[in-house]
């Protein structure tokens, strides 16, 4: 009877001691994710490292196939050799260098850099030992050092080594073991490789009146290519680059300061004239007259040709014969002055003459010139299709007029017109790409050829968005050639797959899972690419979804994958699942949002829930939540882990009716949550930070459903807003009518838009408890919109607190701020959403003003 007695007591405790304990404040400090990673040119070996706050990094170097693995602790950054027999990295103890497959493992203690080449065979690396350079033979084993050599450049085929010892430029041929003084000068800097690697330029002598000078392998020395003759512009220490076929030299100039006339009128320093001609407003930044601008020489000598000014600047990418620019406006005002709207012209890099592109008024959005610079393309806001302009003939073409869907992007909540954008070039300038909201269209520069959908209807007849991975590959890339293709379908699942750059009749079936590989512009910090191994058919890439955290997988075709690490942190925690939930707005519209639920979820209980929103989030779906202490919104996993559903709805504002639209948003998902029974709809809280604050701060008050609010930064009188500044003091006038509050109209044009959308006007219809948070330094939206709505609530006597952290500003930063604003906002959430006591802050006024 004992034993059965200790039996039954034992299966009593199984589930207290299987119980996972919920995220807490602290737990992103040993909260372990993947870090950095890469794959070996010939596909056998990854390395990656991964870590925490308080464990620090460790990396991981292990075969794609096969059991080899070696584990280094406290390692900072990790590099493959082109050889593809070593592994070079850094750790607390200095250098190591690892035998790719091997347990041989050399230190070099001291060093805490390191180097290697680009490209090449993978021979060479150079790394810093104190004040001295050591620069390493792979291969051999053999060592040199050279005391005071820094700073030092591979160029990127590893054959040339180039070193500064004091005021002497030394170029090494790595590869026949020869060395010679190329330069001795001053202030030798901005060391740049032509894309031969046989061929530098640099910097030396006064920065603010530099010389530049070039060097050719075959030359005995560097010779003078610019010098610093008394114009009125001089050439700068400044960023040097060849043109693509090593021709050109692009450097920089720099105005030459004179005397400046002063006006005899203006008696203090301390005035600011604001004038109504004036192109930008006194608190905007002006374009600086003596920046350093773009030029161009020839590098066997000739003509400087300046690019820039003060009024102009270039446009992209410049190629090996012209170079686009465009005059320097202020853009924000150009949807009411079209005076603001740039013109585009085309220079000559031979002769420095111009063309005009593109004139003002006429609004174009991409504009750029094509890869062997046989067209100039763009996107025109009022015709909404691209435009190409041959330049050996001078005529303009519309090149997707056969397009018979939208190309630009109606889901945006704006009165901007943006376009879903250019992939890019084939090769040879023959064909450009372009998207539309689902598919991918092959267009004729000449225009003689109609558009192409080279993914045959395949993404708007299955709701599934297609877009190029390696679309900076393209200009490699000839008609028919292969293109590797991620895809998101509507229920956010994501792969792969390949089709031709041209037709195709028929789309090989993509295989779609509820996760997240790849895919451009999901989130704000999207997953990469993944990462081809140089010589071998193999590819490195992330897998994660709402359960899974980020890890590594290989493959060869993307659709079979191979698991290279498994670091899972949220198994040690009642951690979350996400559901993608779709419920009818109106008779037309449906929406969409994310539910989060616990691990634990029990659907006989009653959760309290909290809305969050901001624009549109549900594309993130299978994206791996972070941990970290919110920075002014919420953080998910804490609030679903310690018993609370999140709800985020995606927002759907046309324009002029914001606010309308975020209330029915809201409300019928509230009426469909009320649907489901473990959901307590007495206990309902609002968040929202910035715009999301906004849309709080509108909620409470046009609705009593919700127990509790907590809007952070966000506006709350669109009058003020409209009149006020922000983002490096520009005006708000184009964030509040066409941007993301869009109005669609100044308040003078219709008043009745402001009045019904500004939240402080209707403070005595709020119900709702409200914490708000806002600091005195937001360079964002300003600090008085927080005051002017707690002000009126206050003298409401509604219920109401601000949060005002000092030397904080639209987020915030500082680690004690953080942890506090999150204790906060928990503790008001905890006692309006689960009865929790009423914290000391908040039930004693005064509690710790200053």
């Amino acid at each position: 009877m004992k034993s059965i007695a200790i039996g039954l007591l034992c299966l009593c405790y199984l589930p207290l001691l299987a119980q996972k304990p919920s995220i807490s404040n602290t737990s992103y400090k040993s909260w372990e994710l993947l870090f950095n990673c890469d794959i070996s040119d010939d596909g056998k070996y990854v390395w990656y490292t991964y870590g925490a706050e308080v464990t620090g990094s460790t990396l991981v170097v292990r075969a794609v196939n096969g059991d080899y693995k070696k584990i280094f602790t406290g390692v900072r950054e990790a590099a493959f050799a082109a050889d593809n027999k070593h592994l070079i990295f850094i750790s607390g103890e200095g250098l190591g260098i690892l035998w790719l497959g091997t347990n041989d493992v050399e230190s070099l203690p001291g060093v805490n850099n390191f180097t290697l080449p680009e490209e090449g065979n993978g021979e060479w690396l150079k790394a810093q030992h104190g004040d001295t350079l050591l620069v390493r033979n792979l291969r051999t084993g053999k060592e040199a050092y050279y005391p005071d050599a820094m700073p030092a450049y591979f160029n990127r085929q590893g054959t040339v080594l180039i070193l500064k010892i004091q005021d002497c430029l030394i170029w090494m041929d790595l590869q026949h073991k020869q060395q010679k003084q190329i330069a001795t000068k001053k202030n030798i800097s901005n060391i740049t490789f032509d894309h031969s690697g046989t061929r530098l330029a640099f910097t030396a002598g006064d920065p603010a009146a530099a010389e530049i000078h070039y060097y050719r392998h075959d030359m005995d020395s560097a010779r003078l290519l610019v010098s610093p003759k008394k114009k009125e512009f001089l050439p700068a220490s400044g960023m040097l680059q060849f043109s693509k076929d090593d021709r050109l030299l692009f450097f920089k100039v720099v105005k030459k300061k004179g005397d400046t006339a002063k006006d005899s009128s203006i008696i203090t320093d301390k005035l600011a004239i604001w004038d109504y001609r004036d192109v930008r407003l006194h608190s905007q930044q002006p374009p600086d007259p003596y920046a350093q601008f773009s030029a161009v020489i020839p590098i066997s000598g000739g003509n400087i040709i300046q690019l820039e000014n003060v009024d102009s600047t270039v446009c992209g990418a410049p190629g090996n014969h012209f170079a686009m620019v465009c005059n320097v406006t202020n853009e924000e005002d150009a949807y009411w002055n079209p005076r603001q709207i740039p013109a585009y012209d085309l220079i000559s890099l031979t002769d420095g003459s111009r063309r005009n592109i593109i004139r003002s008024p006429q609004q174009v959005f991409q504009i750029e010139l094509s890869p062997t610079e046989r067209f100039v393309t763009w996107f025109d806001v009022q015709g909404k299709h691209y435009f190409s302009y041959e330049i050996s003939s001078g005529i303009t073409r519309n090149i997707s007029a056969g397009i018979p869907t939208s190309l630009i992007n109606t889901h945006i909540s704006r009165k901007e017109v943006l376009p879903y954008g250019m992939a890019g070039w084939l090769a040879n300038d023959t064909r450009v790409l372009i998207y539309d909201e689902f598919d991918i269209w092959l267009l004729d520069p000449t225009g003689k050829l109609p558009p192409l959908n080279i993914t045959n209807g395949y993404g708007h007849q299955h709701q599934t968005t297609l877009r190029i991975v390696y679309p900076q590959e393209l200009p490699t890339l000839k008609l028919n050639a292969s293109l590797l293709i991620t895809c998101l379908d509507s229920n956010r699942y994501n792969g792969f797959t390949y089709i031709k750059a041209g037709a195709n009749t028929a789309i090989t079936l993509p295989t779609l899972e509820p996760c997240v590989y790849h895919f451009p512009a999901l989130v704000v910090h999207e997953p990469p690419p993944p990462i081809k191994a140089r010589k071998a058919g193999i590819y490195l890439l992330q897998h994660q979804s709402d359960t899974a955290a980020p890890n590594l997988v290989a493959t060869t075709d993307f659709r079979h994958f191979n698991r290279l690490s498994d670091i899972q942190p949220q198994h040690a925690f009642n951690w979350l699942q996400a559901r993608l939930v779709r419920w009818p707005v109106s008779d037309s519209l449906t929406g969409t949002g994310i539910l989060y639920k616990p691990e634990d979820f029990d659907s006989t209980k009653k959760y309290p829930v909290i809305f969050h929103y901001y624009e549109e989030k549900s594309k993130g779906l299978y994206v791996f939540p972070s941990v970290r202490l919110s920075t002014g919104d919420i953080n998910i996993p804490w609030y679903v882990s310690n018993g609370y559903l999140v709800f985020v709805p995606d927002i759907y504002r046309p324009t002029g009716l914001s606010g309308a639209s975020i209330l029915r948003t809201v409300t019928s998902a509230v009426q469909y949550l009320s649907s489901l029974p473990y959901v307590n709809t007495q206990k309902m809280g609002l968040q929202g930070h910035s715009f999301g604050g906004y849309e709080t701060n509108y909620l409470i008050t046009h609705t009593n459903l919700f127990a509790a609010a907590q809007a952070s930064a966000g506006p709350a009188d669109l009058f003020g807003l409209h009149g006020g500044t922000g983002f490096g003091g520009r005006s708000y006038h184009y964030i509040s009518e066409v941007g993301q509050l869009n109005q669609g109209a100044a308040p003078w044009e219709a008043p009745q838009t402001y009045l019904q959308g500004s939240p402080v006007l209707l403070a005595d219809k709020v119900t709702t408890p409200l914490l708000l948070m806002h600091n005195k330094d937001d360079g964002a939206v300003p600090f008085s919109q927080s005051v002017a709505f707690f002000t009126a609530l206050r003298r409401l006597g509604k219920p109401v607190w601000l949060l005002e952290y000092e030397g904080e500003g639209h987020v915030l930063f500082d680690p004690g701020c953080l942890l506090d604003f999150n204790m906060k906002q928990q503790a008001f959430f905890d006692h309006y959403l689960k009865n929790k006591q009423l914290p000391l802050w908040m039930s004693r006024p005064g509690f710790i003003s200053k």
